[in-house]
């Protein structure tokens, strides 16, 4: 028989009160769960932690799930947190409501209940529905803890002042756009001209931010040949810097030597670590090598399309060395250390050596603190996210980078698979400054058409009006919709 889950309320000072909902008495369903009460927290299999009379262990089928019904007089917002055992890095999956979440909890030791902040969710008044589902399973669940947030502060506004001391007009001017308008609007942006014409045939309006990418500049790319249309890369973004778009570039930097060139692994492919030998801490640890010496001439390789920007007078959100420590990457195969020591050798070669300073530099952030490049060398912190649930508002991601980065940086969603839920994120106190969708099917279009006219009709989203028409006199009509 299901035993509905009941609350313990703990005061807090304002007089508003935080529900610990034991997971003992939830309803469990699924057919591993089971309620642990023992009688007297001892014994080595035992954490001697627990709240409550117990625990929930045996989160290991996809029907795994622990249920609670909790009752408020009144719907609001409500930081959530979890209390938990895993013996290892695990994936969770939550539900509150109609809202999906999904993470990561971190390893606990085997003895004791940790706990971890998960984010900002909403209540309504009456009865709702909170779930934990198995995610990746193999981990214990002590209680889910939901606490009153009351009115979220937006952030506050960072200094405007580039990280490059000689930053051109256009990378000031855009900063401080930036930073004027964090915490109070998001700019969304996509990767493609065919996503920007997808959104203005489904929403009247053009995104606000177009993507591009040097990969194909990257000199092994061109020793081994590139598609014709990625030459002009560099052309497309100044022309559409040229029609308003603020321009995002990226750089999948194939590595400098030692690609696989397999049929396994080929040569295109050489941006990931598992299709090169090239090792970027026996490189950075000899700068007489060879290998130091092409990751000087490809970084100057790259600073020539870099200067094509530069000289037409267009700020670039420049994104190098993304999704570091996922390790997927070359660049952060070797741990924090090395790819801090190639961040910041990239950004001095840049800008000292080669002269580029139309950069803002955009950090991709996996949120551990040991691989930020450090604020001199950073203007802007993003991150990379493609949640199983598109409208999940990665609270924990912002919470994480909040407390880390404060209002030193403006933060960023530099890419994300569709087009996140941006007015409910705002609700909870999520102010990203701008959010990049990825391309084709990771882009726009994994939203529902309605969907997408909801978010970008919001209020705090900022996009582009259509291009004026033209008449058949030449004359450009007047626009008629869109938003500033």
């Amino acid at each position: 028989m299901a035993i509905v889950g009941v609350l313990g309320m703990y005061p807090l000072a304002d007089g508003a009160q935080t529900m610990r909902l034991e997971a003992e008495t939830a309803s469990l369903s699924g057919p591993n769960l089971k309620a642990v009460v023992p009688q007297a927290a001892s014994g080595p299999a035992l954490p001697v932690n627990f709240s409550g009379s117990g625990y929930v262990t045996g989160f290991q089928s996809d029907g795994d799930e622990a249920v609670f019904h909790p009752k408020v007089k009144s719907g609001g917002l409500y930081k959530l947190a979890i209390g938990y055992r895993a013996n290892g890095r695990k994936g969770y999956e939550i539900e509150v409501n109609d809202l999906k979440l999904s993470g990561m909890i971190e390893r606990t030791p085997p003895d004791r209940f940790g706990e971890q902040a998960i984010g900002t969710v909403e209540l309504e008044a009456g009865k709702n529905t909170v779930a934990i589902h198995k995610g990746w399973g193999f981990y214990d669940v002590d209680y889910i803890e939901l606490t009153p947030s009351g009115p979220v502060a937006p952030p506050g506004k960072p200094t405007s002042l580039p990280s490059d001391p000689q930053a051109s007009a256009e990378a000031r001017g855009l900063l401080m756009r930036l930073d004027d308008a964090y915490g109070k609007t998001t700019m969304v942006g996509v990767y493609k001209d065919r996503d920007a014409q997808y959104v203005l045939d489904e929403t009247g309006a053009r995104p606000s931010i177009m993507g591009g990418d040097l990969l194909a500049y990257s000199p092994q790319e061109v020793a081994h040949g590139t598609h014709p249309e990625r030459d002009a890369e560099v052309e497309r973004l100044i022309a559409r810097a040229k029609e308003g778009y603020v321009v995002t570039l990226s750089w999948h930097w194939c590595s400098p030597s030692g690609l696989m060139d397999t049929k396994e692994e080929p040569w295109f492919r050489g941006f990931y670590t598992e299709a090169t030998r090239f090792d970027i801490a026996k490189a950075l640890a000899d700068p007489s090598s060879n290998d130091y010496a092409l990751l000087l001439s490809d970084i100057d390789t790259i600073a020539i399309q870099l200067r094509k920007l530069q000289d037409a007078n267009v700020p670039v959100l420049w994104r190098p060395l993304h999704e570091a420590e996922g390790g997927w990457f070359w660049w952060g195969a070797k741990g924090p250390q090395p790819f801090v020591q190639l961040w910041q050798l990239l950004y001095d070669r840049l800008t000292k050596t080669d002269g580029i300073h139309n950069l803002l530099w955009v950090y991709t952030s996996g949120g551990d603190p040991a691989w930020y490049p450090g604020d001199a060398y950073v203007d802007v912190v993003g991150i990379d996210a493609y949640p199983k649930y598109l409208r999940d508002p990665e609270g924990q991601l912002w919470e994480t980078l909040r407390k880390q980065i404060g209002d030193r940086k403006v933060l960023t969603i530099s890419e994300f698979g569709g087009v996140p839920d941006i007015p409910r994120m705002q609700r909870m106190g999520e102010f990203w400054s701008y959010a990049v969708s990825w391309s084709d099917q990771e882009g726009p279009k994994k939203n529902s058409p309605e969907e997408l006219k909801r978010i970008l009709a919001s209020p705090g989203v900022v996009t582009m009006p259509p291009a004026p028409a033209v008449s058949d006199d030449g004359a450009k009509e007047p626009v008629k919709s869109g938003r500033q």
